[in-house]
């Protein structure tokens, strides 16, 4: 775990804050270096990257001797954090790996990712032509990426080795992230060819498989034409072109790679509103969402049929009335051949509804109900 340790002066607070991240970054240095032993194959790139990303590149002359990338990379580490470097390109020579080139790139103080090139012979070498690299200082360059292993957007092993790549060219060659760029200033174009793997299995680990990179640079020239508002391009072949061919690669860490992506809003960027989107045929739509509705209050047509009963509100109590659903009418009780059917006797002597006159019909309890209607009259009607 790292500790943060306070600036002590005011010079050194500001150095600090310069080297945070920024919100609109400015171009990345590249620090240019080789090790024990510098051929004139491993030489040539470094010159010739050198002159494409001055005045932001800084060149070491001196051999580092024990600097091995894929192994250790803290003497690296320390001189790109010493000459405030984001982008490292490291030449090496030996016996196993002749000719070798490496990019890192730097990220927080540590690499965060890095790929092998092998130097193979071209034809400008065994011609023995080698074109100087004319090229003006900060100019801004048109890259193209020729193939369609570039356009590749699938999961694979290798579309994303070739969006790696892709991704670490375009740090070293771009140049600085302007809004807009003259006509006049666009001298040169980099055209960046991705060569036909020639094995048939799909192995990365065979060398065969490796992607091979064909990096060649042209002058652009314009000549009238006979449409005068657009002129006639020519593009001339300057400088030395290279043939390399991907060794040893070091993915990214998702984590980090994420936290290396991450920015704000920028300042010409537009706010973005919450809930607002347009479709394909340019129209705006929006989504707006509504609280919980209240359909107590809500207002229905007033019928007396909806309306609620004084009965229907009071609860049932025990012993209580029955509710008019449950009384039947008397027109219901004539259905049955005009007799009243009910075993219920009343306080006054006579059946629920009746007049006195009316006489219940049963099997076994007619001498018993006879017999509890005697004995309620009284002792007068009982004698007679």
């Amino acid at each position: 775990m790292l500790r943060e340790v306070k600036p002590r002066n005011a010079r050194t607070a500001r150095i600090v804050k310069a080297r945070e991240p920024q919100q609109v970054e400015t171009r990345k240095r590249v620090l240019l270096l080789h090790g024990s032993k510098c051929p004139q194959p491993v030489a040539s790139v470094l010159k010739t990257v050198h002159t494409l990303t001055k005045p932001d590149a800084v060149q070491l002359h001196k051999k580092n001797e024990n600097i091995h990338p894929f192994e250790d990379t803290t003497s690296l580490e320390f001189l790109a954090l010493k000459n405030e470097c984001g982008v490292v390109v490291f030449g090496t020579h030996s016996k196993k790996r002749p000719n070798n080139i490496t990019v890192l790139r730097i990220y927080d103080g540590r690499v965060l990712d890095m790929v092998e090139f092998l130097i193979l012979p071209s034809a400008s070498d065994e011609a023995g032509k080698e074109t100087k690299l004319q090229i003006g200082v900060g100019m801004k360059p048109l890259i193209l990426f020729s193939g369609s292993q570039w356009g590749d957007t699938s999961s694979s092993a290798q579309a994303t080795q070739y969006q790696t790549l892709k991704s670490i060219l375009l740090d070293l060659f771009q140049g600085e992230e302007i809004s807009s760029v003259d006509v006049a200033g666009l001298q040169y174009l980099l055209m960046i060819a991705a060569g036909e793997s020639a094995g048939e299995s799909g192995d990365l680990q065979d060398p065969v498989n490796k992607p091979v990179l064909h990096l060649r640079w042209y002058k652009i020239k314009t000549v009238r034409s006979d449409n005068p508002k657009i002129p006639r391009v020519e593009l001339d072949p300057v400088g030395p072109s290279f043939d390399l061919r991907v060794s040893r690669t070091r993915e990214a860490d998702a984590s980090i790679m994420k936290a290396a992506l991450k920015h704000g809003r920028r300042p010409n960027e537009a706010r973005t509103k919450k809930n607002i989107e347009t479709d394909l045929m340019g129209d705006k739509i929006g989504r707006v969402h509504l609280g919980k509705q209240d359909l107590s209050t809500l207002q229905t047509r007033k019928m007396k049929g909806l309306k609620r009963g004084r009965d229907d509100s009071e609860p049932l109590q025990e012993g209580g009335d029955l509710s008019d659903d449950d009384i039947v009418s008397e027109d219901e009780d004539m259905v049955d051949g005009g007799m009243i059917l009910d075993d219920d006797v009343s306080d006054g002597g006579s059946s629920g509804g009746g007049t006195g006159d009316e006489i219940s019909i049963g099997e076994d309890d007619e001498d018993e109900e006879m017999e509890d209607v005697s004995n309620d009259k009284p002792k007068r009607q009982r004698i007679n």
